[in-house]
């Protein structure tokens, strides 16, 4: 006997995971799909209060490829709820060899079997429109596997251009003002340094547009600082916030050398903060310190990190602050 709110509750539920998985794999309009969003979005929110910032624990770590394999098998297990409510409410599956109605247990597994494409073939659908339905499911199934598989891929390829991103910007310096101490050469910045920097526009870019496309990356969190995203990129952002402001325009890089790392991380705040929480109205992170280039012999400017400038950074430099504390970490040292 038909139970039509069964099918229909069923089939919605079906066709919402399905977009909800077309949105996360496929689209780029909002990087993710509206469950997929707020289920990682939770769940991380709450493995962030069990530890404290910039803890070196593990369980961070380990939090987001737990998040993505439970995504996946959100993904399997709706399905295949939905195809039990389906068939379930349709009435229509039966013994294969006796013909007798299959129980609730029966039905879930011939719904499972039909995702997964695996045939078994012990129960049927005793009507030409409900072995349609059958075949609509494996197809459903075999696309929503193919999609997973191309998508947990991706996702560990983005993870390590993140780490190798992280990597290549903690090679120059592990904060702001060793960064452009380590490029002065006494008498001016040595050219490799300058390469350096607008070699960096390229992967900055690249991490960007891979946030947008799998917001889970927000939930790899590294073992260790250096290798943090979030982390490197606030402390490549302060240095170049003091070439730009605290070093003498007579032997700071030049802008041309300077501006495209800067409109990368720029674009990697809107895009990343696009997939993560609204602006936070905390202070802005504290001033990094100009003392170390002082010390190495590095001119300075006469107003060199005044008002004015900081003013005009608190907003760029609040919302990388935000970013390095939803990644778990403190903001680094200058």
């Amino acid at each position: 006997m038909l139970d039509a709110a069964a099918v229909a509750v069923g089939a919605a539920l079906v066709l919402g995971v399905f977009l909800d998985v077309l949105a996360t794999t496929l689209t780029m309009g909002e990087g993710a799909g509206w469950l997929t969003r707020r289920l990682l979005a939770s769940l991380w929110g709450r493995a962030l209060r069990l530890r404290p910032r910039g803890s070196r624990s593990r369980l961070l770590s380990d939090v987001g490829p737990a998040l993505l394999v439970l995504t996946v098998l959100i993904w399997v297990l709706a399905t295949w709820v939905g195809w039990w409510l389906v068939f379930l409410g349709s009435g229509s599956v039966e013994s294969a060899e006796t013909g007798a109605p299959a129980s609730a247990a029966d039905v879930a597994y011939y719904a499972g079997f039909a995702v997964s494409t695996l045939g078994v073939g012990d129960f049927v659908a005793d009507s030409p429109v409900w072995r349609v339905m059958t075949s609509v499911a494996g197809f459903g199934g075999l696309a929503l596997v193919t999609l997973a598989i191309t998508y947990l891929l991706s996702v560990v390829s983005a993870v390590v251009s993140r780490r190798a991103l992280a990597t290549q910007i903690t090679a120059l310096g592990s904060t702001a003002a060793e960064v452009v101490v380590r490029g002065w050469t006494g008498a001016s910045f040595a050219p490799a340094f300058t390469q350096h920097l607008v070699g960096l526009a390229g992967p900055l870019a690249t991490v960007a547009q891979q946030h947008f496309a799998y917001p889970v990356l927000h939930y790899f969190r590294s073992a260790v600082p250096d290798e943090s995203a979030p982390v490197a990129i606030a402390v490549l952002d302060d240095a170049l916030f003091l070439l730009a402001a605290a070093v003498d325009p007579a032997v700071a890089p030049e802008q041309a050398a300077v501006e495209p790392a800067r409109r990368a991380i720029a674009r990697y705040i809107r895009t990343v903060g696009g997939t993560s929480a609204p602006p936070s109205e905390d202070a802005p992170p504290p001033t990094p310190s100009v003392e170390p280039l002082r010390r190495a012999g590095v001119p300075l400017r006469q107003d060199a990190l005044g008002r004015e400038w900081l003013d005009a950074e608190a907003g760029r430099r609040r919302r990388l602050q935000q970013l390095v504390h939803e990644a778990g970490w403190s903001w680094p040292p200058s």
